[in-house]
């Protein structure tokens, strides 16, 4: 049986707007342009447990802006808005606990706790693990596996709602799609997610994780030749997330650090390069402390919990 561990994180805000911004260039990608390939999660990251907002849209894969393209994402994310699809709504307290009671019912069972069941996964005594038949979509390769213990520690050989304790679940993706009918991308990427807190009766929930992952593209755009190579990855340390019956509650402790790197060469042009951190940290207060990395300008910010918008100075 599977259980495709669905973590629930929906984008936060306008993920995919950017910052207002002009410029009078006129070159396919400016210097300062490779950001807008920050503004989006690689392909295959919505396939994967991470702080990334991706998207299997391949409509949202990424192409170097063009005259005529308007400014959508020719900027790339401002000092307002997270990189990489967004920030997940379960790392910013978007989505709420039902009444305790009915958790075991399967009714607001809150961040990273939602499930869907179905007959392409079975327990391996081998591994200790439910491994999931490979799934192959556009030429992508899905692979999952989960690892279920109870509040003992204990292994279980399916989740079992209100006596699974902890999650683990590994995924990847990797191959070559195309996409924009003229642009071919290769990706590799992977992440191993942790949750524990989910049995019946526990006060709170606690994330760790890490995901990394490539996304390599040739193509052409409007007759002009490019190449791109986009890299992220992500580390989610020690977040905790009270459970609070009947409304959403957000981390009080732990850490995510996020980076994001990429180069964009139009033939022609001077090849074009981005970089950008982002570290999240959470204190027990209704804000997220932020340090935002991006092209060597550092700045400290700050979010207000849920839905507030990133302030920085």
């Amino acid at each position: 049986m599977q259980s495709t561990f669905r973590i629930l994180v929906l984008g936060a805000t306008a993920a995919l707007m950017v910052a207002c911004a002009t410029d009078n260039s006129t070159s396919p990608v400016a210097a300062s342009e490779a950001a807008a390939a920050l503004v989006s999660a690689p392909i295959g990251f919505d396939q994967l447990n991470s702080s990334f907002v991706g998207d299997s849209d391949l409509s949202f894969g990424f192409m170097p802006w063009r005259s005529g393209d308007g400014d959508l994402n020719r900027f790339g994310p401002g000092w307002h808005e997270f990189m990489g699809g967004g920030l997940g709504e379960g790392f910013i307290g978007g989505i709420g606990f039902g009444p305790r009671f009915a958790l075991t019912a399967g009714f607001g069972r809150g961040p990273f706790g939602d499930w869907d069941d179905s007959d392409e996964c079975s327990f391996s005594t081998t591994t200790n693990r439910v491994e999931c038949t490979r799934v192959t979509r556009r030429g992508l390769t899905i692979n999952r596996s989960f690892s279920f213990l109870d509040a003992a520690g204990a292994v279980q050989h399916a989740f079992v709602r209100g006596t699974t304790n902890t999650v683990n679940v590994t995924a990847s993706i990797a191959g070559t799609t195309t996409h924009h009918e003229t642009a071919t991308s290769t990706v590799d990427a992977s992440s191993d997610f942790t949750v524990s807190g989910l049995a019946t009766g526990s006060d709170q929930r606690k994330v760790d994780g890490k995901s990394a992952g490539t996304e390599s593209t040739t193509g052409t755009r409007n007759g002009d030749a490019f190449t791109s190579l986009r890299s992220a990855g992500d580390t989610v340390s020690g977040i905790v997330i009270p459970i609070q019956d009947d409304r959403p509650t957000y981390p009080t402790a732990g850490t995510i650090i996020r980076s994001m790197q990429a180069t964009v060469t139009v033939d022609g042009q001077t090849p074009s390069t981005s970089s950008r951190r982002e570290v999240i940290t959470y204190d027990g207060s209704a804000t997220a402390q932020v340090v935002i990395t991006h092209d060597g300008v550092t700045k400290n910010c700050t979010k207000p919990l849920p839905h507030g918008r990133l302030a920085c100075q």
